[in-house]
């Protein structure tokens, strides 16, 4: 989902989260103060959910419609950089299972454990996060959410081999909030016998923004930044 920004976005009805905090982004002076960016924050999330509603709906549910329980194999649970990802054809011989759905929030993925657990993964590989940042929600809060999401996965799957990625770099502005939350990520994954893979250095062009090559809208990734990905992921998976 690559859109080019478009000022008309907070007044359409068919606006992508990308489309969403790109407005808000270019609308308010940089850098933003936290209570403007709150502010915006807080927008972004309400219109996000009034336009992505029915559409999570449904996606949820052809997910939780469509497991087969105790199948296994290896879950990739986040938002749209993990919905985007064709999994089946960057690990072909891996049975990849695709948990994303775009434009959500840590805060969702607790919404929606149950399909996961009952598929029973041997691996589960999290990136979530983004879009918690992009809404104006601090690293803490989104820390929290995670904490909770591992505690529940260690609990329902004992033996499953529990992965948690850093956070990606987006536009510059985002890089201290994203360097801050992957390291409580750091911690996290260590909390709860997780291991942590931190992407940012993978993805950082050296000045905290992703890397060009990567992307068309520094936050969503091209071809080029998901088989820089699978190299990152491929010892793991």
């Amino acid at each position: 989902m690559h859109s080019e920004e478009n000022p008309n976005a907070l007044s359409n009805p068919d606006a992508t989260p990308a489309a969403l905090d790109a407005v808000a982004s270019r609308r308010s002076p940089q850098p933003r103060s936290w209570p403007a960016e709150k502010l915006m924050g807080a927008l972004v999330r309400a219109l996000t959910e009034k336009v992505l509603g029915k559409t999570w709906d449904a996606l949820r549910s052809g997910i939780a419609d469509s497991v087969v329980p105790g199948s296994g194999g290896i879950a990739m649970l986040g938002d749209s950089i993990t919905h985007f990802g064709r999994w089946d054809l960057l690990f072909p011989d891996a049975r990849t299972r695709n948990f994303g759905i775009s434009g959500e929030r840590s805060g969702h993925l607790l919404m929606r454990l149950d399909p996961l657990v009952r598929l029973k993964p041997d691996k589960v590989f999290i990136l979530i996060g983004t879009n918690d940042l992009a809404s104006g929600l601090k690293p803490d809060d989104i820390a929290s959410n995670v904490d909770s999401l591992l505690g529940q996965l260690r609990n329902a799957l004992p033996d499953a081999a529990l992965h948690l990625q850093g956070v990606m770099p987006r536009a510059r502005r985002y890089a201290d909030r994203i360097r801050v939350l992957n390291a409580a990520y750091r911690d996290l994954a260590s909390r709860h016998s997780a291991a942590f893979i931190d992407l940012f250095p993978v993805f950082d062009d050296g000045s905290g923004e992703l890397d060009s090559r990567c992307t068309l809208d520094r936050l969503h990734l091209n071809g080029a930044g998901y088989a820089r990905w699978r190299d990152a992921l491929a010892a793991y998976v």
